[in-house]
């Protein structure tokens, strides 16, 4: 076993919550241990709908969720500039809706009151022959719509950047390490003691340990004899590798929920179901039907659904409060800090709930907590001190991809994941040449990200950098990123050729529960160009 090391304050959980709280608490001074068990935002955070939005279906039953989420949006706009962008939605009227188009109107007025807050424009309403010209794909049957403007994000690059910042600032974070136990004395947490992804147990104290496990946050309460009880909401996304509409789209499932179309810059989200959990957290499958309930709701609104194909399926599990009888979909999505030292668990803190668009403030409220128990005096500057990337303004990305000898939509992908320090990024080596160009990376920025973004495997890299998630799906690129990756890190032939038949694996858990009888000739395909990597 490994010596112990000492710190302040130890995170448990790598989400977009955890880093966000290891960012402020090492922005106030403290000394910060951030453990996750798998990679950066892999878990509920990256399974998400790539949005940080304030969610006006909240204003029917949870109001102050609705304006502190629209309120941290607004902050999360203003520090992480380059990387959001506005997500226009049109929410379309059909004759038998449950909400005829002069309640939508009036919803919408409601909301606007908060747009401002996250810095997005008023509703606007339009005619049945104005929605068919703004998104043609739209059903003949529509009588009219409103629009909504939202934000969008990539939740993996957000949480990374939070974990860049705040080891700029002296936290220790590592990834791919498991929290197996708690170290106690007498009933007080002193600490924790960890797996590292070498295998070796290591011990590690802290005056305060946080418990940031989003729905695993039960069972790392139950290590130190605490009882935080959850609701788990299962959610999928089917994703489309390019956008298949003008707009995002907004329509209602054949159970009356509210489910999304959300077109983003190179790619569609199809979702989200939301139904209750009781299985195993580290092995949530994709069900066929609950594919087709999502295909059936937007068949109706949008009747060439189908003829589009998809690339995968993505799930996450919301760390949703404990609520007895209420439908899945209209739990709160408010969150709970919970100071356990009332309980006989000193130094021991849980963050449960939220939503990721409200992240800011939730880290902002833990923290405080923290330095209250640790009497530190320090206030929080995160609603206001740019992320990594964000400090200075953009290079038009044409001179960027001119200087450097990229296309001009691998610069604007770079600087979407990088801001200002694209060029930098560039610097590494070989920087015009391509791993993949359906979803543009460059071979310089998979080096960077495997030096300095803690990349050990091809899944972390198609976190960080998007690897695999063009229309290619890896069978263009994974090879040669797998000879890329090896490189730094030292892999073998057969270690390289072992981690892309692990991707590939991995990746198709994904995949089957959407191919049609295109997809499994594009399998075929695939299969050809990856020969051996299966068996």
């Amino acid at each position: 076993m490994s010596a112990p090391s000492a710190h302040d304050v130890c995170i448990i959980g790598g989400g977009v919550t955890g880093a966000g709280i290891a960012r402020d608490l090492s922005l106030r001074g403290l000394s910060v241990l951030l453990l996750e068990k798998g990679d950066w935002g892999a878990g509920t955070t990256g399974g998400s709908s790539w949005m940080i939005h304030g969610g006006p279906r909240y204003l029917e039953f949870d109001w102050d969720t609705t304006r502190l989420s629209t309120q941290d949006a607004g902050y999360i706009v203003g520090i992480a500039r380059h990387m959001v962008y506005r997500v226009l939605f049109i929410i379309p009227v059909l004759p038998d809706d449950k909400n005829n188009i002069e309640r939508m109107e009036t919803a919408m007025e409601v909301y606007d009151r908060f747009q401002p807050l996250k810095k997005a424009h008023p509703h606007v309403r339009l005619t049945a022959e104005e929605a068919l010209q703004a998104e043609p794909g739209l059903s003949s049957e529509v009588i009219g719509a409103v629009t909504m403007e939202e934000w969008g994000v990539d939740p993996h690059r957000l949480v990374f950047a939070n974990v860049q910042d705040a080891m700029a600032h002296g936290t220790r974070a590592l990834n791919h390490t498991r929290v197996v136990g708690l170290l106690r004395d007498g009933g007080k947490v002193i600490g924790v003691r960890y797996h590292g992804p070498d295998g070796v147990t290591t011990e590690a104290r802290a005056r305060v340990v946080v418990n940031a496990a989003g729905p695993w946050v039960p069972e790392i309460s139950r290590m130190a004899g605490a009882d935080v009880q959850l609701r788990p909401a299962k959610g999928i996304h089917i994703v489309y590798p390019h956008r298949i509409s003008n707009f995002s789209i907004s329509a209602e499932s054949i159970d009356g929920r509210d489910l999304l179309m959300v077109s983003h810059a190179g790619f569609t989200l199809l979702g989200t179901t939301d139904d209750d959990f009781y299985g195993d957290l580290d092995s949530v499958d994709v069900l066929e039907d609950e594919v087709d309930y999502l295909l059936q709701a937007f068949e109706r609104i949008f009747p060439s659904i189908r003829a589009y194909r998809p690339a995968r399926t993505t799930t996450g599990v919301r760390p949703t409060l404990f609520k007895w009888r209420r439908y899945e979909d209209e739990l709160s999505r408010k969150y709970e800090v919970i100071d356990h030292a009332a309980t006989g668990a000193d130094g021991f803190v849980t963050i449960a709930g939220g939503k990721l668009s409200m992240y800011r403030l939730m880290a902002e409220q833990t923290s405080d907590v923290v330095c209250r128990k640790l009497g530190h005096q320090a206030p929080c500057i995160t609603a206001t001190t740019p992320l990594p990337g964000n400090e200075s303004e953009l290079e038009p990305a044409a001179e960027l991809g001119r200087r450097c000898g990229i296309p001009v939509l691998a610069a604007m992908r770079l600087q979407t994941r990088h801001g200002s320090n694209a060029g930098a990024v560039l610097q590494e080596r070989r920087s015009g040449r391509m791993i993949c160009r359906c979803e543009p990376i460059t071979e310089a920025e998979l080096v960077h990200a495997t030096r300095y973004e803690q990349v050990r495997s091809l899944a972390d890299a198609f976190r960080r950098v998007g690897l695999a998630a063009g229309p290619c799906a890896g069978a263009a690129c994974v090879i040669r990123a797998a000879g890329v990756i090896g490189n730094e890190l030292g892999w073998s032939a057969a270690q390289r050729v072992d981690a892309a038949r692990e991707f590939v694996r991995g990746a198709w858990l994904g995949r089957a529960p959407i191919l049609t009888h295109s997809g499994w000739a594009q399998e075929e395909m695939a299969s050809g160009a990856l020969r051996g990597l299966r068996n």
